[in-house]
């Protein structure tokens, strides 16, 4: 074969358990260095937490959050008692079967770059970001590619209960139906797919729809970040500052490619290039409609590292993963996400034991406005004397904090680090209508989590 076709060609098999072994070592050891104390710093893991707790102690479902996130919420019950750090480690080892599957759809097409691809999924800082925290992003992806390889593998009927098993975990996998379903009536495996899927996506969601119906579709609602905001989550927390160039070299490298047309691929190849443009421009859109987090890109990395993968040789693939991986850590000016993350817990960890030993010290009627911190401080507080406390988040209109703080008769106070916050997002100070609930000084009054 022509050196420039070099890249349709797969890992000889018996290098294959070798491979998976060293991909999914070397993702698990990156991840367990990152797991820092707590669920992480997104509030969304602490509902989820909270939710595992309520199912494991009352046996009855429970959503975080609409429209509910039944897989994840029910695998975090049966491990909510082993602690914080469980929760973390088991979405670090989801990560680590979700690269192996990556490289396992891309070999199983024929692409030589199959390794070097699924350690660019790995190193992505996003990606990277997701797979020590107690978030769901990284266990919907790890079905997805389930689903992705099984379908790839001429297995119809697994790969539906994989994709149903995706969208339970997180509803917004459902995106992927389309491209996937394509590949699946391509395959002529369209029906049992379907049924498959549709099956046990109904069976996981049964119990929301019996509590609310179909109302939670009401929470998928369209976001209002102004442009630069959306290039920050979109961009460059997505890939970090190096990153981002490294995959602009790659691209380009990668187009060069295409344009040869000496460099044809077979079936296999044009179908995964297919599913990972129609799955990227999905999940992109849904990004452009609701971009409230980066790590509602994660699928698109995925997709979109697939599908230079499928056109570029491991010699291009390797480097980027290199550049992604220094990416994570490192920042010019500044430190990486990871190592950003980390300072980030451990000063959460401080903060939120504070925080629960003052709750627990206040004698008289006190409301607490807790900001993007509610869902931390009420799971941290759950179970603990609170009797004169109430815990809010806050309120967007001042005039009205301040009627209900007046008829209320009670002191309210806030929790110090939100103040910026609540200014950016609200348009007031907290220091018009509350004290903070401790001194300044806070950082120094304790050197560690207790």
């Amino acid at each position: 074969m022509h050196r420039k076709q070099s890249v349709f060609q797969s890992s000889p098999p018996h290098r294959s358990v070798l491979a998976t072994l060293a991909v999914g070592g070397i993702v698990l050891i990156s991840r367990l260095a990152f797991i820092g104390p707590g669920l992480g710093m997104d509030y969304d893991a602490w509902l989820l937490a909270d939710a595992a707790r309520t199912i494991r102690e009352t046996g009855q479902y429970v959503g975080s959050r609409p429209p509910g996130y039944p897989v994840v919420e029910g695998l975090f019950a049966l491990l909510h008692d082993l602690g914080p750090w469980a929760l973390c480690a088991a979405t670090a080892v989801a990560s680590a079967v979700a690269c192996v599957l990556t490289m396992r759809l891309v070999r199983t097409a024929g692409c030589s770059s199959a390794w070097a691809t699924s350690l660019c999924f790995a190193f992505t800082p996003v990606v990277w970001l997701s797979s020590v925290t107690a978030m769901d992003y990284i266990w919907a992806w790890c079905l997805v590619m389930a689903s992705w390889t099984a379908l790839a593998e001429e297995r119809p009927v697994r790969s539906g209960i994989y994709l149903g098993l995706a969208i339970g975990a997180r509803a917004t996998s459902g995106l992927m139906v389309l491209p996937l379903l394509w590949l699946a009536t391509r395959r002529k495996n369209s029906r049992k797919f379907a049924l498959a899927c549709t099956a046990m996506a109904s069976l996981l969601y049964a119990p929301v729809l019996q509590q609310k119906g179909f109302t939670w579709m009401a929470s998928f609602s369209p976001g209002g970040r102004g442009l630069m905001d959306m290039l920050r989550l979109g961009v460059v927390e997505v890939w970090g500052p190096i990153g981002i160039a490294a995959l602009g070299v790659a691209a380009i490298v990668v187009s060069r490619r295409i344009r040869n047309r000496g460099n044809n691929p077979q079936q296999l190849q044009r179908e995964l290039m297919a599913t990972a443009r129609m799955g990227a421009f999905l999940n992109l859109v849904l990004f452009l409609w609701m971009p409230l987090e980066a790590g509602y890109l994660l699928p698109f990395a995925g997709c979109v590292l697939i599908l230079m993968g499928a056109w570029a040789p491991a010699g291009v693939m390797g480097p980027l993963a290199a550049a992604l991986l220094v990416s994570g850590v490192y920042s010019p000016g500044s430190k990486g996400a990871l190592l950003a993350d980390l300072d980030q817990r451990r000063e959460q960890e401080i903060l939120l034991d504070l925080v629960e030993e003052a709750l627990v010290d206040i004698k008289e009627p006190t409301v607490v406005l807790c900001g993007s911190m509610f869902s931390m401080v009420q799971y941290r507080m759950k179970g603990r004397e609170t009797e004169w406390v109430r815990l809010r988040m806050a309120m967007a209109n001042r005039d009205q904090l301040l009627e209900v703080k007046a008829e209320g008769g009670e002191q309210y106070l806030f929790i110090n680090t939100i103040d910026p916050w609540h200014r950016a997002n609200l348009g007031y100070s907290l220091w018009q209508v509350a004290r903070p609930l401790l001194p300044e000084d806070w950082r120094e009054a304790k050197q560690g989590p207790k």
